[in-house]
């Protein structure tokens, strides 16, 4: 996956720009890596498991739990599940503008070490059917 934000030699770097990988290659990359992990046993494919069951719709609906998963992955830096999550929530039909409060409630919470993969997840989440809608406006419930 690329940085822009670490390589100075990147133009995008210097006009804080983010680049994200293109939705298709990223599930491409995640299928691929996820099957060389399965070969190495049980323990890698329970986890998968687990992680499957958590997510699922129960008495939190799974838009819920994706939104969850999001901020989660945010705080822990992890841009691959930022990704995985901004996938999940757009098959959720989670609107863009909850995913912008949860991502803003992931910058509250862990501050502006975040702001390079806030970056590249919104433009990740740009490329996605319907998060990525063009001219999608997010208006708070102020306006």
């Amino acid at each position: 996956m690329s940085d822009t934000t670490s390589n100075p030699g990147n133009p995008d770097s210097a006009a804080g720009n983010a680049t994200a990988p293109a939705p298709a290659a990223f599930r491409r990359a995640r299928a691929e890596g996820n099957e060389r992990l399965r070969a190495f046993g049980s323990v890698f494919e329970s986890f998968f498991a687990l992680d499957g069951l958590a997510y699922r719709h129960g008495v939190l609906p799974a838009a819920t739990k994706e939104l969850l998963g999001l901020v989660i992955s945010v705080v822990k830096d992890c841009e691959e599940c930022v990704y995985y999550h901004l996938e999940r929530c757009d098959e959720e039909q989670v609107s863009r503008g909850q995913v912008i409060e949860a991502l803003q409630i992931a910058l509250v919470g862990a501050g502006s070490v975040t702001v390079p993969l806030l970056r590249r997840a919104v433009s990740f989440m740009s490329q996605l059917p319907r998060l990525g809608e063009p001219g999608a406006v997010v208006r708070s419930h102020e306006d």
